[in-house]
């Protein structure tokens, strides 16, 4: 009973997102709360069923939007994602919740019958590096699709591996190239020399071609000593770099308003709009 406790408030405080968070905005969140859930083979469906009556709890009890992510590559993931100005806030926003009984009562139903559908279930906290990052939103509108590098860097080689991110982010910013990577640290939950880099897709051919991974997406951006040097800079910081692809979940997510107005059919299958009746895109913007 203690792991659920733990899993519950952590669901409880997913549901608790900030509605400015992960909006389609000029930045991304300083903070993310990821929750990790492992599926155990052949348990998908029954896992989604599950979350998507935790969706909708979440819809009918109106609490702020959080984004559902399922890996289509790699092991059976889905990643429950909510952003946070700040730990401050990410404390402040379950606060009213967490006197809701009805909602506790119903999510505390709902994570003990998925307790048995998933294994090493992770909870994990990363705060962005905007210096290593590019200037977009995390959650660009139209965002359907998610490449998500895990890089493990060597410890005590981590100067060496942001200089390979600082010295891409300077260079496509002088050339004008798009740059849609997004980079965070681990700060909790896992080991602190771990990197994720997002990079947001509206579709799979788009994110087709960003499946190697960034960190050696610089050949063509960097003059031929830059080159070299980020060249050993990789050579002696990476440890290990494997990138997944998610799709974005509708039904196991309570959507942005934004992002409904931006992509209504996506998103029809989500709660809120399951909730409603047919109204016009404008109609569903949040006040």
């Amino acid at each position: 009973m203690h792991f659920l406790r733990i899993a519950f408030c952590l669901l409880l405080a997913a549901c608790a997102l900030p509605v400015h968070a992960l909006q389609a905005q000029s930045s991304a969140p300083a903070v993310l709360q990821i929750y990790r859930d492992r599926i155990k083979p052949s348990k998908m469906a029954e896992y989604t069923r599950i979350e998507d009556e935790a969706a909708e709890a979440c819809a009918k009890a109106s609490v702020w939007p959080y984004l559902t992510i399922q890996s289509m590559t790699g092991p059976q993931e889905v990643w429950f994602i909510s952003g946070f100005d700040s730990y401050t806030a990410m404390e402040q926003s379950a606060r009213p919740f967490a006197r809701n009984a009805t909602l506790n009562a119903e999510l505390s139903r709902l994570q003990e019958a998925k307790a048995n559908l998933v294994e090493d279930p992770r909870a994990v906290f990363a705060q962005l590096r905007e210096d290593l990052s590019s200037n977009t939103g995390l959650v660009p509108p139209g965002t359907r699709l998610f490449t998500v590098t895990m890089v493990t860097v060597h410890p005590g080689h981590e100067r060496e591996y942001e200089e390979i991110h600082r010295a891409l982010k300077i260079s496509r910013q002088r050339a004008g190239v798009q740059d849609d990577r997004i980079v965070y640290q681990i700060v909790s939950g896992m080991p602190r020399n771990i990197y994720l880099i997002f990079s947001a897709h509206r579709s799979l051919q788009n994110a087709g071609v960003a499946l190697d991974p960034p960190v050696d997406d610089y050949s063509t951006d960097v003059d031929d000593s830059t080159r070299s040097r980020l060249d050993e800079n990789v050579r002696q910081s990476v440890q290990s770099s494997e990138t997944w692809l998610f799709s974005v979940s509708p039904a196991m997510s309570n959507p942005e308003g934004e992002w409904i107005v931006d992509d209504p059919e996506f998103w029809k299958s989500s709660p809120p709009l399951q909730r409603q009746s047919p109204k016009k895109p404008a109609d569903i913007m949040p006040h």
